[in-house]
Protein backbone atom coordinates (compact mmCIF):
# COMPACT_ATOMS: atom_id res chain seq x y z
CA UNK A 1 0.00 0.00 0.00
CA UNK A 2 1.09 3.63 -0.95
CA UNK A 3 1.42 5.83 1.79
CA UNK A 4 0.33 9.80 0.31
CA UNK A 5 0.71 12.49 3.28
CA UNK A 6 -0.98 15.84 2.35
CA UNK A 7 0.92 18.63 4.12
CA UNK A 8 -1.11 21.31 6.43
CA UNK A 9 -0.65 24.69 7.94
CA UNK A 10 -2.86 27.48 8.49
CA UNK A 11 -3.88 29.58 4.71
CA UNK A 12 -3.52 26.38 2.75
CA UNK A 13 -5.58 25.71 -0.02
CA UNK A 14 -7.48 22.92 0.97
CA UNK A 15 -8.80 22.40 -2.19
CA UNK A 16 -4.56 21.17 -3.42
CA UNK A 17 -5.06 18.06 -0.64
CA UNK A 18 -9.19 17.16 -0.95
CA UNK A 19 -8.94 16.89 -4.90
CA UNK A 20 -6.10 15.27 -5.16
CA UNK A 21 -6.67 12.72 -1.90
CA UNK A 22 -9.83 11.89 -4.04
CA UNK A 23 -8.00 10.69 -7.10
CA UNK A 24 -6.43 8.22 -5.02
CA UNK A 25 -9.63 7.37 -3.03
CA UNK A 26 -11.35 6.82 -6.56
CA UNK A 27 -8.78 4.85 -7.33
CA UNK A 28 -9.49 2.31 -4.56
CA UNK A 29 -13.07 1.98 -5.09
CA UNK A 30 -11.86 0.82 -9.01
CA UNK A 31 -10.12 -1.27 -7.02
CA UNK A 32 -12.14 -2.85 -4.88
CA UNK A 33 -14.93 -3.35 -7.89
CA UNK A 34 -12.44 -5.59 -9.33
CA UNK A 35 -12.86 -7.98 -6.70
CA UNK A 36 -10.10 -7.08 -4.67
CA UNK A 37 -10.79 -5.84 -0.53
CA UNK A 38 -7.05 -4.12 -0.37
CA UNK A 39 -6.45 -0.65 -0.59
CA UNK A 40 -4.21 0.42 -2.56
CA UNK A 41 -3.73 4.10 -1.08
CA UNK A 42 -3.54 5.16 2.12
CA UNK A 43 -3.90 9.46 3.01
CA UNK A 44 -3.16 10.76 5.63
CA UNK A 45 -2.90 14.74 6.52
CA UNK A 46 0.72 15.99 8.13
CA UNK A 47 1.02 19.29 9.95
CA UNK A 48 3.87 21.05 12.46
CA UNK A 49 2.21 19.58 14.92
CA UNK A 50 -0.47 17.32 14.51
CA UNK A 51 -3.00 19.62 15.73
CA UNK A 52 -5.88 22.11 13.63
CA UNK A 53 -5.08 23.66 10.67
CA UNK A 54 -7.48 26.30 9.16
CA UNK A 55 -7.69 26.38 5.65
CA UNK A 56 -8.15 29.55 3.62
CA UNK A 57 -11.31 28.66 3.04
CA UNK A 58 -12.41 28.69 6.64
CA UNK A 59 -12.64 25.15 7.00
CA UNK A 60 -11.04 23.50 9.96
CA UNK A 61 -8.56 20.16 9.90
CA UNK A 62 -7.49 17.67 12.26
CA UNK A 63 -4.39 16.20 10.88
CA UNK A 64 -2.89 12.73 11.77
CA UNK A 65 0.97 13.14 12.23
CA UNK A 66 2.92 15.90 13.19
CA UNK A 67 5.94 16.13 11.05
CA UNK A 68 7.89 14.45 13.76
CA UNK A 69 5.44 11.26 13.93
CA UNK A 70 4.34 10.97 10.46
CA UNK A 71 5.67 7.65 8.71
CA UNK A 72 7.56 7.30 5.82
CA UNK A 73 5.98 8.50 2.95
CA UNK A 74 5.50 7.33 -0.97
CA UNK A 75 4.51 10.45 -2.10
CA UNK A 76 3.81 14.31 -0.36
CA UNK A 77 1.60 17.11 -1.56
CA UNK A 78 2.23 20.67 -0.81
CA UNK A 79 -1.33 22.71 -1.70
CA UNK A 80 -0.97 26.72 -2.86
CA UNK A 81 -0.17 28.65 0.14
CA UNK A 82 -2.98 31.61 0.14
CA UNK A 83 -2.13 35.10 -0.06
CA UNK A 84 -3.03 38.73 -1.24
CA UNK A 85 0.44 40.12 -2.19
CA UNK A 86 3.86 39.44 -2.76
CA UNK A 87 4.74 40.64 0.42
CA UNK A 88 2.28 38.33 2.03
CA UNK A 89 3.33 35.02 0.37
CA UNK A 90 6.89 35.74 1.08
CA UNK A 91 5.93 36.42 4.95
CA UNK A 92 3.72 32.89 5.12
CA UNK A 93 6.70 31.46 3.54
CA UNK A 94 8.88 32.59 6.25
CA UNK A 95 6.30 31.42 8.64
CA UNK A 96 6.87 28.30 7.26
CA UNK A 97 10.60 27.43 7.97
CA UNK A 98 10.38 24.18 10.11
CA UNK A 99 7.85 22.39 7.46
CA UNK A 100 10.44 23.49 4.63
CA UNK A 101 13.13 21.77 6.77
CA UNK A 102 11.13 18.72 7.16
CA UNK A 103 10.46 18.94 3.20
CA UNK A 104 14.14 19.40 2.39
CA UNK A 105 14.86 16.32 4.81
CA UNK A 106 12.50 14.18 3.08
CA UNK A 107 13.98 14.53 -0.19
CA UNK A 108 17.29 13.90 0.49
CA UNK A 109 15.73 10.56 2.18
CA UNK A 110 14.37 10.22 -1.76
CA UNK A 111 10.63 10.53 -1.00
CA UNK A 112 8.63 12.04 -4.01
CA UNK A 113 7.04 15.55 -3.96
CA UNK A 114 4.44 17.33 -5.80
CA UNK A 115 3.45 21.07 -5.08
CA UNK A 116 0.53 23.21 -6.55
CA UNK A 117 0.95 27.04 -7.79
CA UNK A 118 2.28 28.97 -4.54
CA UNK A 119 3.22 25.74 -2.80
CA UNK A 120 5.66 25.59 -5.33
CA UNK A 121 7.93 28.20 -3.45
CA UNK A 122 7.78 25.85 -0.51
CA UNK A 123 9.54 23.48 -2.30
CA UNK A 124 11.77 25.68 -3.91
CA UNK A 125 12.88 27.07 -0.43
CA UNK A 126 13.67 23.64 0.86
CA UNK A 127 16.56 23.04 -2.14
CA UNK A 128 14.78 20.12 -4.13
CA UNK A 129 14.06 22.17 -6.99
CA UNK A 130 17.65 23.36 -7.27
CA UNK A 131 18.82 22.93 -10.83
CA UNK A 132 16.04 21.45 -11.63
CA UNK A 133 12.52 22.72 -13.81
CA UNK A 134 9.74 24.11 -12.37
CA UNK A 135 6.35 25.93 -12.72
CA UNK A 136 4.14 28.06 -10.63
CA UNK A 137 0.79 30.15 -11.29
CA UNK A 138 0.87 32.09 -14.02
CA UNK A 139 0.79 35.31 -12.05
CA UNK A 140 3.69 34.67 -9.68
CA UNK A 141 6.20 34.21 -12.94
CA UNK A 142 7.88 37.41 -12.04
CA UNK A 143 8.35 36.59 -8.35
CA UNK A 144 9.29 33.17 -8.69
CA UNK A 145 12.24 33.78 -11.16
CA UNK A 146 13.38 36.46 -8.85
CA UNK A 147 13.71 34.64 -5.67
CA UNK A 148 14.85 31.52 -7.42
CA UNK A 149 17.07 32.61 -9.92
CA UNK A 150 18.85 28.78 -10.01
CA UNK A 151 15.59 26.72 -11.04
CA UNK A 152 14.68 26.56 -14.67
CA UNK A 153 11.27 28.33 -15.15
CA UNK A 154 9.15 26.91 -17.33
CA UNK A 155 6.42 29.23 -17.62
CA UNK A 156 4.31 28.28 -20.65
CA UNK A 157 3.39 24.75 -19.07
CA UNK A 158 1.11 23.74 -16.49
CA UNK A 159 3.21 20.52 -15.38
CA UNK A 160 6.77 20.28 -14.66
CA UNK A 161 8.42 16.31 -14.05
CA UNK A 162 11.45 16.36 -12.43
CA UNK A 163 13.03 13.45 -11.28
CA UNK A 164 11.96 13.43 -8.15
CA UNK A 165 9.34 16.22 -7.85
CA UNK A 166 6.43 17.34 -9.73
CA UNK A 167 5.17 21.16 -10.29
CA UNK A 168 1.87 22.28 -11.59
CA UNK A 169 0.73 25.59 -12.52
CA UNK A 170 -3.44 24.83 -11.87
CA UNK A 171 -5.34 22.83 -10.20
CA UNK A 172 -6.57 20.84 -13.50
CA UNK A 173 -2.93 20.20 -13.95
CA UNK A 174 -2.45 18.82 -10.14
CA UNK A 175 -5.17 16.24 -10.63
CA UNK A 176 -3.14 15.30 -13.95
CA UNK A 177 -0.24 14.61 -12.14
CA UNK A 178 -1.90 12.82 -9.74
CA UNK A 179 -3.20 10.44 -12.31
CA UNK A 180 0.07 9.71 -13.54
CA UNK A 181 1.73 9.30 -10.23
CA UNK A 182 -1.33 6.03 -10.15
CA UNK A 183 -0.28 5.29 -13.53
CA UNK A 184 3.57 4.84 -12.25
CA UNK A 185 2.48 3.15 -9.60
CA UNK A 186 -0.56 1.11 -10.10
CA UNK A 187 -0.76 0.67 -14.30
CA UNK A 188 -2.32 2.88 -17.38
CA UNK A 189 -5.82 0.71 -16.98
CA UNK A 190 -6.38 2.14 -13.22
CA UNK A 191 -5.30 5.62 -14.08
CA UNK A 192 -7.57 5.76 -17.57
CA UNK A 193 -10.71 4.35 -15.54
CA UNK A 194 -10.06 6.84 -12.49
CA UNK A 195 -9.72 9.82 -15.62
CA UNK A 196 -13.19 8.50 -17.08
CA UNK A 197 -14.45 8.39 -13.71
CA UNK A 198 -13.57 11.83 -12.49
CA UNK A 199 -13.72 13.60 -15.84
CA UNK A 200 -10.00 14.68 -15.57
CA UNK A 201 -8.44 15.56 -18.91
CA UNK A 202 -5.14 15.19 -17.96
CA UNK A 203 -3.80 16.06 -21.70
CA UNK A 204 -3.35 19.77 -21.02
CA UNK A 205 0.54 20.87 -20.87
CA UNK A 206 0.43 24.45 -21.77
CA UNK A 207 -0.68 27.52 -19.80
CA UNK A 208 -2.44 29.26 -22.28
CA UNK A 209 -5.64 30.61 -22.92
CA UNK A 210 -5.36 30.78 -19.08
CA UNK A 211 -1.84 32.44 -19.08
CA UNK A 212 -1.18 35.72 -21.01
CA UNK A 213 2.20 37.73 -20.04
CA UNK A 214 0.29 39.07 -16.91
CA UNK A 215 2.17 38.58 -13.85
CA UNK A 216 1.81 39.43 -10.16
CA UNK A 217 3.10 42.79 -10.00
CA UNK A 218 5.93 43.80 -8.19
CA UNK A 219 4.98 47.12 -7.58
CA UNK A 220 1.87 48.66 -6.33
CA UNK A 221 1.10 51.66 -8.54
CA UNK A 222 -2.30 51.61 -9.25
CA UNK A 223 -1.88 53.69 -12.83
CA UNK A 224 0.90 51.60 -13.96
CA UNK A 225 -1.32 48.57 -13.67
CA UNK A 226 -3.83 49.66 -15.17
CA UNK A 227 -1.69 50.47 -18.54
CA UNK A 228 -0.22 47.37 -18.49
CA UNK A 229 -3.79 45.71 -18.24
CA UNK A 230 -4.49 48.37 -21.20
CA UNK A 231 -1.33 47.84 -23.07
CA UNK A 232 -2.04 43.26 -23.09
CA UNK A 233 -5.21 43.60 -23.97
CA UNK A 234 -4.37 45.82 -26.83
CA UNK A 235 -1.17 44.30 -28.41
CA UNK A 236 -1.67 44.14 -31.57
CA UNK A 237 -1.96 48.07 -31.64
CA UNK A 238 0.58 50.47 -31.88
CA UNK A 239 1.96 52.45 -29.08
CA UNK A 240 1.11 56.26 -28.64
CA UNK A 241 2.13 57.46 -25.03
CA UNK A 242 0.21 60.22 -25.51
CA UNK A 243 -2.97 58.75 -26.30
CA UNK A 244 -2.23 56.36 -23.43
CA UNK A 245 -1.81 59.13 -21.45
CA UNK A 246 -5.06 60.73 -22.27
CA UNK A 247 -7.06 57.33 -21.23
CA UNK A 248 -5.48 57.38 -18.38
CA UNK A 249 -5.78 61.39 -16.81
CA UNK A 250 -2.31 61.83 -16.56
CA UNK A 251 0.32 63.50 -18.95
CA UNK A 252 2.56 61.47 -21.28
CA UNK A 253 5.74 62.21 -19.08
CA UNK A 254 4.18 61.64 -15.91
CA UNK A 255 3.09 58.08 -17.27
CA UNK A 256 6.59 57.50 -18.49
CA UNK A 257 8.15 58.45 -15.43
CA UNK A 258 6.09 56.28 -13.52
CA UNK A 259 6.31 53.60 -15.63
CA UNK A 260 10.09 53.66 -15.85
CA UNK A 261 10.38 53.72 -11.70
CA UNK A 262 7.76 50.40 -11.63
CA UNK A 263 9.72 48.73 -14.35
CA UNK A 264 13.01 50.12 -15.12
CA UNK A 265 12.24 50.00 -18.78
CA UNK A 266 9.72 52.32 -20.89
CA UNK A 267 6.69 51.47 -21.60
CA UNK A 268 7.71 50.85 -25.52
CA UNK A 269 10.54 47.67 -24.24
CA UNK A 270 7.67 46.60 -22.09
CA UNK A 271 5.03 46.08 -25.09
CA UNK A 272 8.14 44.77 -27.62
CA UNK A 273 8.55 42.33 -24.22
CA UNK A 274 5.11 40.90 -23.80
CA UNK A 275 4.56 40.90 -27.73
CA UNK A 276 7.93 38.40 -27.86
CA UNK A 277 6.44 36.60 -24.78
CA UNK A 278 2.97 36.42 -26.68
CA UNK A 279 4.37 35.11 -29.74
CA UNK A 280 6.65 32.48 -28.39
CA UNK A 281 3.34 31.01 -26.82
CA UNK A 282 1.73 31.15 -30.06
CA UNK A 283 4.56 29.46 -31.74
CA UNK A 284 4.54 27.28 -29.09
CA UNK A 285 0.25 25.96 -29.12
CA UNK A 286 -0.84 27.36 -32.53
CA UNK A 287 -0.50 26.45 -36.10
CA UNK A 288 -0.62 30.04 -36.95
CA UNK A 289 1.60 31.42 -40.51
CA UNK A 290 3.98 34.23 -40.10
CA UNK A 291 1.58 36.51 -41.61
CA UNK A 292 -1.33 35.47 -39.21
CA UNK A 293 1.44 36.08 -36.31
CA UNK A 294 2.43 39.61 -37.04
CA UNK A 295 -1.56 40.80 -37.61
CA UNK A 296 -1.51 39.15 -34.02
CA UNK A 297 1.10 40.48 -31.92
CA UNK A 298 1.11 43.97 -33.74
CA UNK A 299 4.38 43.78 -36.10
CA UNK A 300 5.13 45.86 -38.56
CA UNK A 301 5.89 43.10 -41.25
CA UNK A 302 6.99 39.18 -41.38
CA UNK A 303 10.61 40.44 -41.79
CA UNK A 304 10.95 42.62 -39.18
CA UNK A 305 9.33 40.22 -36.41
CA UNK A 306 11.76 37.25 -37.97
CA UNK A 307 14.73 39.84 -37.35
CA UNK A 308 13.55 41.23 -33.77
CA UNK A 309 12.86 37.27 -33.04
CA UNK A 310 16.40 36.31 -34.15
CA UNK A 311 17.77 38.74 -32.54
CA UNK A 312 16.73 38.44 -29.03
CA UNK A 313 16.29 34.38 -29.07
CA UNK A 314 19.18 33.62 -31.54
CA UNK A 315 16.48 31.56 -33.35
CA UNK A 316 14.30 32.07 -36.15
CA UNK A 317 10.38 31.89 -35.07
CA UNK A 318 10.30 28.52 -37.12
CA UNK A 319 12.74 26.91 -35.70
CA UNK A 320 11.68 27.86 -32.52
CA UNK A 321 8.25 26.19 -32.98
CA UNK A 322 9.95 23.37 -34.38
CA UNK A 323 12.89 23.24 -31.63
CA UNK A 324 9.55 22.60 -28.97
CA UNK A 325 7.46 20.50 -30.73
CA UNK A 326 10.06 18.26 -30.62
CA UNK A 327 9.63 18.67 -26.62
CA UNK A 328 6.55 18.09 -26.76
CA UNK A 329 6.30 15.36 -28.79
CA UNK A 330 9.51 13.95 -27.38
CA UNK A 331 10.79 13.31 -30.98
Amino acid sequence: MYQILGLVFDGYQSSGIASTFDVFNVVNTLWRQRGDNSELYRCSLVSLDGEITAASNGSRTLADYSLATAPKADLIIIPGIHHYDSKDLLNKLQSLSRECAWLRQQFQQGTMITANCSGVFLLADSGALNSQAATTGWWLSGLFQKRYPDVQFRPETLMVENPQTFCTGAMTANMGVMLQIVEQQVGRQLALACAKTMLIDATQSYASPYMFTQEQAQHEDALILSIESWMQRHISQPLDIQTLAELHCVSARTLSRRFKKAHGISPLEYLQNIRLQHLQLLLKTTSLGIEQLVERVGYNSASSLRRLFKKELGVSPREYRQQHKELTTGD
